[in-house]
Formats: structure tokens, sequence, C-alpha cells
């Protein structure tokens, strides 16, 4: 039973969390991704999320910080209470950081009061379903213990939970909600929702012809029939092409800062830049240095710095060892909390055995392009004509993509690998769907170097794969079962 003397506050917090209680609506300034938009916008992922309240299980949107989580979710309420007519009373939003509760404040309390003093019907015979968004669940003691309680017990209840630190919530569903829960990635916007932002006539078509792009890739991956998915991409390409210049523009904003939804309106590279290293802080010390319990967060921002140089490369982890005088074991910890927090991904080495896997090393990519450029000071134009730091950016925006889409096709996190012979020739990344390799090749510029060429040739003569992609600035062709496709027309696809 809830404490008396908590019970007026918790109520307070509830009504002030809800105000759809009261008008019947929500808030306009609660849906729009930034608030000097006058019209509205859903990147993809809502979509996606929005079929997913149909689902039994507890949904958990996770991703970094300042990703608009939150918005998606008023977007999500909105969307039940405005087009699918439930009753906003039904639907129950709750933030655990809302100053006027105890730290104590439990799930039961809140959902004893909400009962009680707005619904009015028990929760064990509800007349209809509710729906319970849950942010910063984490702050709540014992949250995912109370959590499988609740879920257990089967009432029409459809949770959707977040946090601001994922990796906490991907602990606890793995403590104590195994098979109970949905976890849901959001990351910063992809390309495609940049152009859906900033060309809104442009990017419902996009959306479709992206779509289909995937589609077609998927079955030429399956079937093998390359000529297919050249022809679609070739349809799709010259549906664009009176958008090319359009396109090019947002990529060249793309490759400096990224996809946060917080810089979509800013203009000002500087502003971005410092943005963003304000989210990078954040990151380290409120999802590593504190959940972790890091006692040297100095280090953990030089190894950041390291990283984010070292994206799209191969790394030695004694190398960093001995550079930051940090013992092995605990780079390695360091680089586990990083890839929890979704600041890098690592890619293994291609091979079907794991001894070969684990004795090659890793590539790391930097997750986030804007980052890493704010990190090393290198959010500016002048970027766009350093050939080595561009080739870096341009192939871990690919990675990232590659990841996406491979999400998209399994359903579950991807893993991408990057494949090299004794002699040196390389296949940047390697993508597997429905058990088949897919190598891809990236370069910034035109001209396909021979020993790139060299690397693809001995991949595709050891591992005879479907078919292979060579990313480009803007060459479009097909030649055998290689497919050279622009970098701004790849990134569409994913």
């Amino acid at each position: 039973m809830i404490d008396m003397v908590n019970e007026p506050a918790v109520l307070h917090a509830l009504y002030e969390q809800n105000p759809w209680w009261i008008t019947g609506r929500v808030p306009e300034e609660f849906v729009k991704p930034i608030k000097e938009l006058d019209r509205p916008f859903k990147r993809r992922d809502f979509f996606v999320l929005s079929k997913k309240l149909d689902e039994k299980e507890i949904t958990a949107v996770i991703g970094p910080r300042q990703v608009g989580k939150t918005t998606t979710i008023y977007q999500l309420i909105d969307f039940l209470i405005s087009e699918k007519g439930i009753d906003p009373k039904r639907v129950m939003y709750f933030s655990f950081d809302h100053p006027r509760l105890s730290p104590k404040t439990s799930l039961n309390d809140v959902l004893d009061v909400y009962a009680t003093q707005v619904l009015r019907e028990p929760l064990q015979g509800l007349r209809a379903p509710i729906y319970v968004f849950l942010d910063e669940v984490c702050r709540m003691e014992g949250w995912s213990r109370l959590l499988k309680g609740w879920y257990d017990l089967k009432y029409p209840i459809k949770f959707v939970v977040s946090h601001s630190s994922s990796s906490e919530v991907l602990r606890g569903a793995s403590e104590s909600l195994v098979g109970r829960v949905s976890p849901f990635l959001m990351m910063p916007l992809k390309f495609v929702d940049i152009v859906r932002f900033h060309s809104p006539e442009v990017g419902e078509s996009i959306s479709r012809i992206g779509l289909e792009m995937r589609e077609a890739f998927s079955r030429a991956i399956r079937s093998g029939d390359v000529e297919m998915f050249f022809s679609l991409l070739g349809k799709a390409r010259a549906s664009l092409v009176p958008h090319e210049s359009l396109l090019k523009a947002l990529l060249q904003e793309y490759i400096l800062k990224d996809g946060y939804p917080g810089l979509l309106n800013v203009s000002s590279l500087k502003v971005c830049s410092q943005r963003l290293r304000d989210y990078l802080s954040l990151t380290l010390y409120k999802d590593v240095v504190q959940v972790f319990g890091i006692r040297d967060p100095m280090a953990l921002e030089e190894l950041a710095v390291i990283l984010a140089d070292a994206s799209a490369s191969l790394v030695e982890y004694s190398s960093i060892s001995k550079t930051l005088s940090m013992k092995l074991d605990t780079v390695k910890s360091y680089l586990d909390y990083l890839e929890a927090v979704f600041l890098i991904s690592r890619a293994e080495f291609y091979s079907k055995s794991r001894a070969a896997r684990i004795r090659k090393g890793d590539k790391i990519y930097f997750v986030n392009v804007g980052l890493r450029n704010a990190l090393l000071g290198q959010l500016d134009e002048s970027l766009l004509s350093d050939a080595t730091a561009l080739g870096k950016v341009i192939e871990t925006l690919v990675h990232e993509h590659c990841r996406r889409l491979h999400f998209y096709f399994s359903g579950f996190p991807a893993k991408l690998f990057y494949w090299r012979t004794p002699q040196n020739y390389e296949v940047d990344i390697v993508m597997e769907v429905a058990r088949r390799p897919v190598p891809i090749e990236v370069t910034s510029g035109d001209e396909i170097s021979q020993r790139k060429l060299r690397g693809i040739e001995k991949f595709e003569e050891e591992h005879d794969p479907p078919l292979s992609i060579i990313v480009t600035r803007n060459v479009f062709d097909l030649k055998e079962r290689r497919v050279y496709i622009p970098i701004w027309l790849f990134l569409l696809m994913c």
C-alpha cells in the first residue's frame, strides 16, 4: 500500500505529466523534435514502434542520449489518443526523475494511485487495455523485478519503457525480463530521415524508393539476381535525378554533423560542434563513469579521442594500453563500456572459425561521425577536402548504415565484419544476410584503386558471394557481379 504522505505527490506528478487527461490532447510542443518546427515530423522509427503497441511484450526503447526517445514516446501517445481513439485517461506517461517524487517511489505506488485516483477501476478487472509509458525507469530501485511481476499477472497493460542510460535497461532486461521484453534501438537520424525533414515532398517518395531498394537487395542476395537489383537501382536513381543536387548538399552536411535531432535546424557548425561535445561529455560521465564506476575519467576521455581518430581502422589493444599506461584488461573493459552506450562499434575478421576471428583483431568505428568530428576538432568544411579524414568518415557512415540495414533484414543487432589476406588485400565491410556474405568496399572518390579491386577479387575467389558492392562518390555501374553505387543512393537504400 502506498505511503499516505507520498500519495498526493505521486498524484500531482501524474497530472503534471499527463495533461491530455484534462485537455484530451497531447500538447503540440511535446511532439515536435525541435521547438521551432512549424510542421509535424516523425522519424521512421515512430512507424515501427506504433505497430509494437499491439504486441504483448514490454517494449524497451534504447539508444544514446539526445536521439529523441522521449519525443517519439509523446508522438506514440498522441497516435493512441488522436488516431486510435483511445480514452486519454487510459494512456499514462510517468518519468521517475520528476522533482516532486521521493527516491523510494516505486512502480507499485504509481500504478496504485493511477488506478484508484485516475482510472477509478481496479487493475485486476480492467474494462479495456491501458498503455503505460515509463521514462527514466532505471531510477526506480528494483525496476526490472517489479515490471516482471506486473507483466506476469497478464493484465491488459502495454508497457513501454526507456531510460537515458540504455546499458542499464539492457542489464535489467537480461536479469529479470528475459523473454518478456522487446528492445528497440533508436539511434541518431539516418540520412533518409534528414532528407525527409529538410524536404518533406521529396522525403515521402524517397521512403518508398528506399523500401523498394532494400527489398530488391535482399532478393538479390538470396537469388543471385544481380541484374534485377541493378535495374531497380537505376530506376530509383533516375527518379531522383531532379533532386540530386539537394541530396548531395544534404549529404555534405550529414558527413560533418550526422543526425542528432537537436541539430536539425542549427546552421552554425561551431554551435553544432559545441553541442556534440556536450552530448559526449554527458554520455561519458553519466552513462559510463557513474554507471560502471570508472576511477580515471581522464583516461576514458583520452581513449575516446584515440578511438575517434582510429575510426574505420584496425586497432591493437596492446598499443592503446601502452599509450595510455593502462592495463590491457582495463582497456578492453572500457571498450566494452563505450560499446554498451553506443559510442563505438567493433567489426571482427570474417571467418567461419571463431579462433581466426579472435586472432585477427578488431576494426573500430566511432558510431556517430558528428561526435567523431567534434571530438577531433574537425567539424568544419575543411574536412570535405581532407582525403584521409574524409575516407574514414565516409566508411564510418556506410558501416553504421549497414548495421541498421542488417537490423532491418534480421530483426536483431547487427554483427558486421571486415576481411584481409596475409598480403594485406582488404575488404572494408562484410555483411552476412541469410548466411550469404556480401563484401562492401568504400571509397570517397570515383577512382577505384587496383588494390581495393584486388581485395574484392580475392574475397570473391574464396567466399563466392552472391554480389559485391562498391560505394563511390558518383559512379553507378555494373561489372560482372559488382555493383557500383554512389554513396547518397546507398545511404538512402539503408
